[in-house]
């Protein structure tokens, strides 16, 4: 077992989605995409849409699909707090390919700029569960 552990915690407004611990934990970073490791610096950041990787202790790594939040990385101590988050082995892949395609019709489409705003939410919200399903399927 390793000394370099971190611990995690993963919550949206209803519940708490994971509490363990982890070698490093990957985020969709708003700037870009990036990974906290043992030691990382302190550091506080907000989330996009995105697939959110957590690699265990045996190295076992889970993938998420996760809407917008943030991120608190402090003595080892990840806490991340999202709207919602979606397991991968939970996705319904259809069912996201089907979000998909009306989210991407709507967001072309749609005359009100905020139904097309919304829409493209949506589709990224889609694109990210399809994408965590894939990825743990690997």
């Amino acid at each position: 077992m390793s000394e370099h552990i971190l611990n995690v915690s993963v919550v949206t407004p209803r519940a708490t989605a994971y509490e363990g611990t982890a070698l490093a934990v990957s985020v969709p970073g708003s700037q870009s995409p990036f990974q906290i490791l043992y030691n990382h610096a302190p550091i506080i950041s907000s989330l996009d849409i995105g697939v959110l990787k957590i690699e265990d202790e045996k190295n076992h790594v889970s993938y998420f699909a996760a809407r917008e939040g943030f991120i608190e990385v402090l003595k080892n101590n990840v806490n991340i707090v999202v709207q919602d988050i979606l397991q991968a082995k939970d996705i319904d892949v259809a069912s996201a390919e089907n979000d998909l395609a009306s989210s991407r019709a709507k967001a072309d489409s749609d005359p009100d700029r905020n139904a097309r705003e919304l829409a493209r939410k949506e589709l990224h919200w889609a694109e990210a569960r399809i994408r965590a399903a894939r990825l743990q399927a690997e």
